[in-house]
């Protein structure tokens, strides 16, 4: 054989395929692992000996806001503000330094932890002629000011299928838009250019190579709310050309992007992207995971479609669906008949049963799906829904790591229904695999932070959050490589290292199951491989 690219040893790896870690070798040539073992018997260009760190697989975050990210890097970050008074601040330097035609853009706001929403007529005053647009940290809800709303053409609207503008009591707007009532102020902004999408890339993947991601799913591109461009995949294609994009990226078209497409009268493809493209398309780098569908909305937004009504905000609030609940089927049967698989964003348990009703449908009609169907969220998912996500095989990608900056405002919104929300172990003791993901920018996306939060799962307050929930950081460590590996479809190439898979690997300065569980968000990213290349060396 000839001369390998690399070898590199550590006498404490955790390569998944055991529970427990052992000295080990491992061989890279062209980005593979050739072989394993204790002494390898070939030259190498480079051998890198790392002692005792401790290595894993590279982590896999399966559901997060990757452009979304990188563009908020450059704007106003609410999770850093205090109090109104900070945003006010904040929002005035921001407007006095922009130019005329220019948005006053801020991300992560959370009217729970600033202390209420801000004042509208503050707002007018702050921004004078500049049209404004806050995120709410959730996604599911925005502010504007009346700039925005005059530009939008949506002065004297209320409410919508799927969507509400808000006003008081009085009849007054009060800046808050909620689900797809943003759409209309977003297309004021958005297509997103591909250079900006680009830079956004760059930017979000370099933080992640720092925290040992090799691989992520973009959890929605190319339309809705969510998306940035109808051509977004075209900017994924750039940055990996330009070699912007840091970590492998499996991306989920939202199902607005999809529209009907043609072919032979016997062939089933009549839903999906052009040219037929659908779930499984590309390469180890950059490939088209599931259909994206939104069925319903947030928690902390208190749109999320529930069985029971919320405790908190106006009374007998059930949330709500994101379209006519048959309209929702068709499109996800659609979608698995012309080859997709689907992941259906279902926070409450009335969209959870809407979502496992139409994968029950899809499966029966149409078969086993490329790669898992899936339920993004689950923020409330009965025993009686667990146990038939688990019958046909539907995986529900769950994310504690919420909880120690959001868990509080969940508990308030949904009371003692929080035993059966965002669950891991029971998925676990069920028998299936599950993935570790953060839904980042909307929390904390750093993996180490995230899997103490599998660990622990305490609140904002320091209180317990479905504790029957918790595992071990091994087991979290498995979620976040194996897991997600398996719920992803790509098991044959990532989750472990041995023989035949990518060489994308973290090296850690501690072994996490060596130290305190409130020591493992802080245990230092020494070095980060994908394919054996370096992306990251503290």
């Amino acid at each position: 054989m000839s001369e390998l690219d690399l070898i590199i040893r550590s006498n404490n790896v955790y390569d998944m395929v055991s529970r427990q870690p052992r000295p080990l070798s491992i061989g890279v040539l062209n980005g593979m692992i050739i072989a394993t073992g204790n002494d390898l018997p070939f030259d190498a260009k480079e051998v890198i000996d790392l002692g005792d760190k401790t290595i894993f697989p590279g982590f896999n975050d399966a559901h997060c806001h990757t452009v979304w990210y990188g563009l908020s890097l450059g704007e106003i970050d609410c999770n850093q503000l205090s109090n109104l008074d900070d945003l006010y601040g904040a929002l005035s330097a921001a407007a006095a330094s922009l130019g005329e035609d220019d948005w006053v853009l801020a991300s992560g706001f959370n009217q729970s932890r600033l202390g209420g929403y801000p004042d509208i007529d503050k707002l007018n005053q702050i921004c004078g002629n500049k049209p404004l647009f806050i995120r709410h940290t959730s996604g599911h809800s925005c502010i504007v000011n009346d700039v925005a709303l005059e530009k939008a053409g949506l002065v004297g609207q209320s409410s919508g299928l799927g969507g509400a503008i808000v006003f008081d009591d009085n009849g007054k707007f009060t800046g808050l838009l909620e689900e797809k009532a943003q759409e209309d102020i977003q297309a004021l902004f958005l297509p997103r250019s591909q250079s900006e999408i680009v830079q956004a890339l760059d930017r979000a993947t370099q933080n992640y190579a720092a925290e040992g991601i090799t691989s992520f799913t973009e959890a929605g591109i190319g339309g809705g709310w969510i998306g940035h461009s109808d051509i977004e995949m075209a900017a994924y294609q750039s940055a990996l050309a330009e070699s912007s994009l840091h970590a492998r990226a499996q991306l989920m078209p939202v199902s607005d992007s999809l529209h009907s497409i043609s072919g032979n009268k016997v062939d089933s493809n009549s839903f999906g992207l052009d040219l037929g493209i659908r779930s499984g398309f590309g390469g180890d780098h950059l490939s088209i995971g599931p259909m994206k569908i939104f069925i319903d909305g947030s928690m902390l937004a208190l749109t999320s479609a529930v069985t029971k009504p919320f405790e908190t905000g106006k009374a007998d609030n059930y949330g709500y669906f994101q379209a006519p609940e048959q309209l929702l089927t068709e499109k996800i049967l659609s979608a698995a008949g012309s080859g997709w698989a689907v992941a259906a964003h279902a926070i409450g348990d009335r969209a959870v049963e809407l979502a496992l009703d139409s994968f029950e449908q899809a499966i029966a009609m149409h078969g086993a799906p490329p790669m898992p169907h899936r339920i993004e969220h689950g923020g409330i998912v009965s025993d009686e829904q667990l146990a038939r996500s688990v019958a046909l095989g539907v995986r529900v990608v769950s994310q504690p790591g919420f909880l120690p900056k959001l868990g509080a405002q969940m508990r308030e919104a949904i009371g003692s229904r929080s035993q059966i929300s965002n669950r891991i172990k029971s998925y676990l003791d069920a028998g299936i695999e599950v993935a570790g993901s953060s839904d980042r920018p909307v929390a904390n996306g750093a993996p180490m932070s995230v899997i103490q939060s599998f660990v622990e799962r305490t609140d904002d307050n320091g209180e317990a959050f479905s504790p029957s929930e918790r595992v071990d950081v091994l087991t979290a460590l498995r979620c976040y490589t194996v897991g997600s590996a398996h719920v992803t479809g790509s098991w044959a190439k990532k989750g472990s290292l041995e023989p035949g898979k990518l060489a994308d690997l973290v090296v850690l300065e501690t072994d996490p199951a060596s130290v305190q569980t409130v020591e493992i968000s802080q245990i230092r990213i020494n070095m980060t491989l994908l394919g054996g290349i370096k992306t990251f060396e503290k």
